[in-house]
């Protein structure tokens, strides 16, 4: 099967990123373009669009507007998804040389980025759950305790990544923990790829917004959680924390210089599409009719997690002792598509379009899997291996550009990685360059391996 042929492949269930689920919930204006002649869109930068660097044009007008109305200084669209827009922003707030604390589920596209400039991480662990094997979101005490810990002068630490809400959909109140950083004149930058829809949904008791919280950097995925195309993201700025000419050059290193007209298209869509008082309503329904199914599988009792996002359906598999990959592997064949396969949890994402018939399938599925499945007893996430705060034993940059060895996993124990171990999805990293491979952090890699095809005897680079 070709490629092309796969991409019109029906299933009976699409749930999983993009958001628009396979087009139902595409904005009007971008499916009203799409039926016009294939590729009569694909335009360069032309004066009258410019690009989202211009000072002129209809992006930069655009961009201009949704600025204003969100009160923020300034925002730029992206078509390297959030993570081109995420090492954009990391780069505009450090130096090579300087450091930047993060939270241990910080996406991999930060590591890549400080590997790539020599930029500094300093880790902070997170509260973390056994029984999910998922991290807790972080509360004031916490990032209190983790500050109490560190000597910023020594560590020259120029700002503090956020990670709100997580992949499952974990969120706690950022505004304190913005205020905390702000005391000490941190910038903060808030990926808040999983959240964008938060800035359009007031009353619907959903964690307050990145960008109303006095983030100084923010970015979104528009793909993910708005009905944006894959690739389209956007970053706002405010505050005076960050040098506006900094992010400027950073956005200018990193995005092509031949942005696609149709993804810049589907950026401005996705968000105006969320201002109209006609498609909001429709959008905001459904986060209610989600809450709804949510509520209704708990009363048929399949065990849910509940998390701050009412469009992830976060099912716990190992309550029935089934692993997440093997309730993935069930689900696909049936037509029923999931987004992420964890040991102990499968997540599924409802997306924008209408899943009033997802209930009842969900429900004759998951019947079906337990009466089909091996059951076992010894599923179990082994607590994660971090110190609270964690730096690598060598500088990234310098163990990522070392001589390496590549080496199977199981000869590695008490080496020095030059690699990144970060199965995706979720792409949080296991192991970073320069971390020290200890008995501790061998152990849980093994324990994440024991379901997870990506890890299992798989070779390391080592220093």
């Amino acid at each position: 099967m070709s490629i092309s042929s796969f991409l019109t492949k029906k299933f009976l269930k699409s749930l999983f990123f993009p958001a628009h689920n396979r087009g139902s919930a595409l904005p009007k204006k971008l499916v009203k373009l799409l039926k016009n002649r294939p590729g009569y869109w694909d335009l360069p930068e032309l004066p009258e669009l410019g690009s989202p660097l211009s000072q002129s044009g209809l992006i930069a007008n655009s961009q201009r507007e949704f600025s204003d109305k969100f009160g923020a200084k300034g925002c730029f669209f992206g078509v390297n998804g959030a993570s081109g827009l995420i090492q954009s922003a990391v780069i505009a707030m450090a130096n090579p040389g300087e450091t930047i604390l993060m939270p241990r589920n910080v996406h991999i596209s930060v590591i890549k980025t400080c590997a790539m400039q020599n930029i500094n991480p300093i880790f902070f662990d997170l509260e973390f759950s056994k029984e999910t094997g998922h991290y807790k979101p972080i509360t004031k005490v916490w990032l209190g305790n983790v500050f109490k810990k560190l000597d910023f002068d020594k560590n020259r630490i120029v700002g503090v990544i956020l990670v709100s809400p997580s992949y499952h959909g974990y969120a706690g109140d950022l505004e304190p923990l913005i205020d905390i950083c702000h005391q000490k004149n941190l910038p903060v930058l808030v990926d808040e790829a999983h959240g964008s829809y938060f800035l359009f949904c007031k009353n619907l008791n959903l964690p307050k917004p990145a960008l109303s919280s006095n983030a100084d950097l923010v970015v979104h995925s528009l793909h993910k959680s708005l009905n944006g195309l894959t690739q389209t993201a956007i970053l706002w700025y405010k505050g005076n924390l960050i040098n506006e000419h900094n992010l400027i050059k950073s956005i200018n290193l990193l995005q092509t210089t031949s942005p696609s007209s149709l993804l810049l298209s589907s950026c401005e869509e996705s968000l105006k599409d969320w201002l109209n008082k006609k498609s909001l309503s429709k959008y905001q329904k459904r986060i209610l009719e989600a809450k709804n199914i949510y509520k209704k599988l708990i009363q048929k009792n399949i065990p849910l997690i509940e998390t701050q996002d009412p469009l992830k359906i976060v099912l716990n598999t190992s309550k029935a002792g089934i692993d997440g990959f093997t309730a993935d592997n069930f689900f696909y064949r049936n037509g029923l598509i999931a987004e992420l396969p964890e040991m102990m949890t499968l997540t599924f994402c409802l997306g924008f379009a209408n899943q009033k018939d997802f209930l009842n399938l969900f429900e004759k599925l998951w019947n079906k899997l337990l009466l089909n499945s091996k059951k076992s007893k010894s599923l179990e996430v082994l607590q994660s291996p971090f110190e609270l705060v964690q730096a690598p034993e060598i500088e990234i940059g310098i163990a990522w550009r070392s001589k390496t060895l590549s080496i199977p996993f199981s000869q590695s124990l008490n080496k020095i990685s030059g690699d990144i171990i970060c199965p995706y999805p979720p792409g949080i990293p296991l192991l970073v360059p320069g971390e020290k491979i200890d008995i501790d952090r061998f152990n849980w890699i093994n324990n994440q391996s024991i379901c997870n095809k990506d890890l299992v005897n798989f070779n390391i680079r080592v220093i």
